[in-house]
């Protein structure tokens, strides 16, 4: 499962893909949101702490 935050609102989803977040019902009023898978930057990150730590 993957992590993608919006570059805009910084809201954050999880989906399998990032059709899972294209095909999920919107409300109206919502702005249209720019995602970015961050999945990996997470691990890479949990990854770094605990080789410094």
């Amino acid at each position: 499962m993957g992590k993608w935050k919006c570059l805009w609102c910084f809201k954050v989803l999880e989906g399998e893909s990032f059709m899972d977040l294209v095909m999920a019902p919107k409300d109206v009023s919502e702005p249209p949101h720019a995602w970015k898978n961050i999945t990996l930057v997470e691990e890479e990150t949990d990854l770094a702490s605990k080789l410094l730590a």
